[in-house]
Protein backbone atom coordinates (compact mmCIF):
# COMPACT_ATOMS: atom_id res chain seq x y z
CA UNK A 1 0.00 0.00 0.00
CA UNK A 2 2.75 2.33 0.83
CA UNK A 3 4.65 1.94 -2.81
CA UNK A 4 0.93 2.66 -4.49
CA UNK A 5 0.72 5.68 -2.33
CA UNK A 6 4.19 6.64 -3.16
CA UNK A 7 3.64 6.08 -7.09
CA UNK A 8 0.79 7.95 -6.56
CA UNK A 9 2.22 11.34 -5.34
CA UNK A 10 5.55 10.81 -7.81
CA UNK A 11 2.37 10.61 -10.48
CA UNK A 12 1.10 13.69 -8.86
CA UNK A 13 4.12 15.74 -8.57
CA UNK A 14 5.07 15.05 -12.54
CA UNK A 15 1.76 15.93 -13.53
CA UNK A 16 1.37 19.51 -11.33
CA UNK A 17 5.01 20.14 -12.71
CA UNK A 18 4.08 19.84 -16.23
CA UNK A 19 1.14 22.11 -16.09
CA UNK A 20 2.45 25.00 -14.24
CA UNK A 21 2.62 28.17 -16.24
CA UNK A 22 5.99 29.64 -16.80
CA UNK A 23 5.33 33.75 -16.86
CA UNK A 24 8.92 33.69 -19.09
CA UNK A 25 7.48 31.57 -21.66
CA UNK A 26 4.98 33.99 -22.76
CA UNK A 27 5.06 36.46 -26.12
CA UNK A 28 5.70 39.82 -25.49
CA UNK A 29 3.44 41.84 -27.42
CA UNK A 30 4.75 44.53 -29.84
CA UNK A 31 4.55 48.25 -29.68
CA UNK A 32 3.85 48.16 -33.24
CA UNK A 33 0.38 46.86 -32.76
CA UNK A 34 -2.37 49.60 -33.28
CA UNK A 35 -3.14 52.33 -36.03
CA UNK A 36 -0.59 54.70 -36.83
CA UNK A 37 -1.63 58.47 -38.75
CA UNK A 38 1.34 59.43 -40.75
CA UNK A 39 2.42 63.03 -39.68
CA UNK A 40 5.62 63.13 -41.51
CA UNK A 41 7.47 62.42 -44.55
CA UNK A 42 10.84 63.20 -46.52
CA UNK A 43 12.97 61.77 -48.92
CA UNK A 44 16.48 60.58 -47.71
CA UNK A 45 18.40 62.66 -50.12
CA UNK A 46 16.51 66.01 -50.19
CA UNK A 47 18.07 68.14 -47.21
CA UNK A 48 14.33 69.73 -46.28
CA UNK A 49 11.14 67.23 -45.42
CA UNK A 50 7.92 67.14 -47.70
CA UNK A 51 5.00 69.45 -46.66
CA UNK A 52 1.93 66.72 -46.16
CA UNK A 53 -1.67 68.62 -47.12
CA UNK A 54 -4.07 67.76 -44.71
CA UNK A 55 -5.14 64.80 -46.60
CA UNK A 56 -2.32 62.58 -46.55
CA UNK A 57 -2.25 63.18 -42.90
CA UNK A 58 -4.98 61.10 -42.86
CA UNK A 59 -2.64 57.97 -44.12
CA UNK A 60 -2.96 55.36 -41.68
CA UNK A 61 -0.95 51.83 -40.84
CA UNK A 62 -2.62 49.32 -39.25
CA UNK A 63 0.07 46.52 -37.62
CA UNK A 64 -2.48 43.66 -35.90
CA UNK A 65 -1.41 41.07 -33.24
CA UNK A 66 -1.58 38.25 -35.76
CA UNK A 67 1.24 39.54 -38.07
CA UNK A 68 -0.68 41.47 -40.38
CA UNK A 69 -1.04 45.13 -41.53
CA UNK A 70 -3.12 47.39 -43.63
CA UNK A 71 -1.80 50.32 -44.66
CA UNK A 72 -4.18 53.22 -46.30
CA UNK A 73 -2.60 56.42 -47.74
CA UNK A 74 -4.58 59.40 -49.51
CA UNK A 75 -4.29 62.40 -51.73
CA UNK A 76 -5.88 65.72 -52.48
CA UNK A 77 -7.39 65.57 -56.10
CA UNK A 78 -8.96 69.04 -57.35
CA UNK A 79 -9.50 70.28 -53.71
CA UNK A 80 -11.07 66.42 -53.04
CA UNK A 81 -9.17 63.77 -50.13
CA UNK A 82 -9.13 60.86 -52.34
CA UNK A 83 -7.66 57.30 -51.15
CA UNK A 84 -4.46 56.71 -53.14
CA UNK A 85 -4.48 52.87 -51.95
CA UNK A 86 -4.74 50.44 -49.99
CA UNK A 87 -1.90 47.27 -48.69
CA UNK A 88 -2.22 44.77 -46.98
CA UNK A 89 0.04 42.16 -45.90
CA UNK A 90 2.08 40.95 -42.94
CA UNK A 91 5.03 41.98 -41.13
CA UNK A 92 7.68 40.53 -39.04
CA UNK A 93 9.93 42.71 -36.37
CA UNK A 94 13.17 41.56 -35.90
CA UNK A 95 15.04 44.20 -33.24
CA UNK A 96 14.69 47.65 -34.80
CA UNK A 97 14.27 46.04 -38.53
CA UNK A 98 10.61 45.74 -39.72
CA UNK A 99 9.52 43.83 -42.89
CA UNK A 100 6.73 44.30 -44.98
CA UNK A 101 5.43 41.76 -47.21
CA UNK A 102 3.13 42.45 -49.40
CA UNK A 103 1.31 42.60 -53.42
CA UNK A 104 1.94 44.99 -55.58
CA UNK A 105 0.56 45.34 -58.99
CA UNK A 106 0.39 41.23 -58.61
CA UNK A 107 4.05 40.51 -57.51
CA UNK A 108 5.10 39.94 -54.07
CA UNK A 109 7.03 43.09 -52.39
CA UNK A 110 9.22 42.97 -49.45
CA UNK A 111 10.44 46.12 -48.16
CA UNK A 112 12.91 46.47 -45.39
CA UNK A 113 12.68 49.49 -43.22
CA UNK A 114 14.35 50.06 -39.40
CA UNK A 115 11.88 51.36 -36.79
CA UNK A 116 11.81 52.92 -33.82
CA UNK A 117 8.73 54.29 -31.62
CA UNK A 118 9.55 56.85 -28.71
CA UNK A 119 6.79 58.90 -27.14
CA UNK A 120 4.03 56.85 -29.58
CA UNK A 121 5.56 58.47 -32.31
CA UNK A 122 6.51 55.78 -34.76
CA UNK A 123 9.21 56.27 -37.28
CA UNK A 124 9.63 54.23 -40.80
CA UNK A 125 13.25 54.77 -42.23
CA UNK A 126 13.32 52.93 -45.77
CA UNK A 127 16.02 52.97 -48.19
CA UNK A 128 14.55 56.17 -50.23
CA UNK A 129 12.31 57.50 -47.84
CA UNK A 130 11.77 58.12 -44.23
CA UNK A 131 8.11 58.74 -42.33
CA UNK A 132 6.90 59.33 -39.19
CA UNK A 133 3.59 58.33 -37.49
CA UNK A 134 1.28 59.17 -35.02
CA UNK A 135 -0.13 56.33 -32.51
CA UNK A 136 -4.19 57.15 -32.90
Amino acid sequence: MKKLNLLILVFATIFIACNKDDDTSKEETSNLIGVWELTYRKENNNTSPNTLDNCEKTSTIEFKSDNTYTEKTFVEISSNCVSDGEFAGSWLESGNQLTLNFIENGENTINTSKFNILNDELTLTFDEITEKYKKK
